[in-house]
């Protein structure tokens, strides 16, 4: 099993709640209407987690090289 930071945890909640304050605001900023929040949140979410996999992927390639 790979051994994991101890800190990405938190890093990764912080992103999270980063993400989902980014989206609320410029929600806000720009006057679309509440019931798009959460569509908009679970978008920006899922770039996130995509963006993770990606870059878990180029890690653990160039551990192998």
């Amino acid at each position: 099993m790979a051994r994991r930071c101890a800190g990405s945890g938190l890093m990764l909640a912080g992103v999270i709640v980063t993400v989902v304050g980014l989206a609320v605001a410029l929600m806000h900023t720009w006057r679309i209407p509440g019931y798009w929040t959460t569509l908009a949140v679970g978008i920006a979410l899922l770039l996130a987690g995509a963006i993770r996999t990606v870059g878990r992927r180029r890690e653990s390639d160039t551990r192998t090289s």
